[in-house]
């Protein structure tokens, strides 16, 4: 993920904010959580090399990542969902309520917040990065109101253009706005045209299959970095301890005699060419889908406890039940030939059973077209084994 977090310093140097997005299970929120820990608890040096005195075995090492913008930085996780609001994210009232009587309060939400503290000349920081996570969870448009313009680094201080905050909201005094509540207890007032601060950064993430989710207009699209995180044959065969150079390409001479891991690599391969056919890219499976499946493998230099080959074929076709296949039912529902065909039901092995089946009737005036429910991993070994190997070619 490297290359990634790379090109998120690199859009975050240029000036503009970054959007990952892609099917779930790719890596989009773990990739932001570590990128999360890095800017909450940076390297000692931005470049160069590393000296630990206390590893004797490695001294020298070099900064896992160079961080791009100012230090130090406030990092802040939020996530979008369909309650999250303006109120939340720029600016909420909230009822004081004191012996004076009931009065409205302005509380800063997550962004505002952001640009009151690097406004705040005691504050140590030097910027604020807001991780976003599934920001189309959300109704965004609504939740960034009228400061989706300050997305945009030009409109900010220090930009071509800057432009004054507009929080109406606030009463203003002697050139002053009120008081303004932030998390912690603190309090903070803005002058009035009160500019955004630039080193304001955003990461979110997006999921591009959730047909729940609101989609992202234009006008917000347009000030993030795209950046598309796609399923990773790569991380599986890593996570498994496979060489891709020895993986065979499954044919009619060596399909009965594929490992289960092997088995799981060529099968996600296929379905995600299969899906991407008939849907586009975006409704792909993540890799991350598959990495639970137990087996004998080494975990940061620990090796794990013996799995038997039977166990690891279990678990391969228990993850078929409990994540794959409802996957597929989703992508291909309204269209039941076409996940019968993905599923090779007409051209099922001339010798032994296997899982997938045409629903008969007891009635032979009666013909239907309609899969067979069963659940693959309460199947027979052999019979697991044979289904998800044909299902690789």
């Amino acid at each position: 993920m490297a290359d990634k977090l790379n090109d998120i310093m690199a859009s975050w140097s240029a000036s503009r904010n970054v959007l990952l997005y892609g099917p779930p299970a790719t890596g989009k929120t773990r990739l932001i959580s570590e990128l999360f820990q890095a800017l909450d608890t940076p390297p000692e040096s931005q470049r160069g090399i590393l000296l630990d005195p206390n590893d004797a075995a490695s001294p020298l090492s070099r900064p896992n990542q160079e961080i791009t913008i100012p230090q130090p930085v406030k990092v802040v996780w939020t996530t979008f969902h369909q309650s999250y609001g303006y109120e939340d994210f720029v600016l909420g009232l909230r009822p004081d309520i004191t012996t004076e009587g009931t009065r409205l309060q302005p509380w800063a939400g997550v962004f505002l917040d952001a640009a009151l503290e690097l406004d705040d000349p005691s504050s140590e920081y030097k910027s604020v990065v807001i991780f976003i996570d599934e920001i189309n969870r959300g109704n965004a448009a609504r939740i960034f109101g009228e400061f989706m313009t300050f997305l945009d680094f030009d409109y900010r201080d220090d930009g071509r253009i800057p432009l004054p905050l507009p929080l109406r909201q606030l009463t203003y005094k002697d050139g002053r706005s009120e008081k303004i509540f932030r998390p912690g207890g603190k309090k903070s007032d803005i002058p009035e045209n009160f500019r955004f601060p630039r080193n304001i950064y955003i990461v979110s993430t997006m999921n591009s299959v959730d047909r729940a989710a609101v989609p992202i207009d234009s006008a917000l699209a347009r000030r993030f970095d795209r950046i598309e995180m796609r399923p990773n044959l790569d991380v599986l065969a890593q996570n498994w301890g496979l060489d891709k150079t020895t993986i065979p390409k499954p044919s009619e001479d060596n399909w009965e005699t594929l490992s289960p891991l092997v088995t799981g690599y060529l099968l996600l391969d296929r379905l995600n060419i299969a899906i991407a056919s008939d849907f586009g890219p975006e409704f792909e499976l993540g890799h991350g889908l598959l990495t639970s499946v137990v087996s004998n493998r080494t975990v940061e230099g620990q090796a794990t406890p013996t799995v038997e080959e039977n166990d690891t074929w279990r678990s391969l076709a228990a993850i078929w039940d409990n994540v794959l296949f409802p996957q597929l039912e989703d992508r291909y529902s309204g269209r039941p030939e076409q996940l019968i065909d993905l599923l090779r039901v007409d051209t099922a092995p001339s010798l032994g059973d296997y899982a997938w089946k045409l629903r008969t009737s007891m009635s032979s005036t009666v013909t239907t077209r309609v899969l067979s429910p069963v659940r693959l991993s309460e199947l027979n070994i052999d019979v697991i084994q044979r289904s998800l190997r044909w299902l690789t070619r």
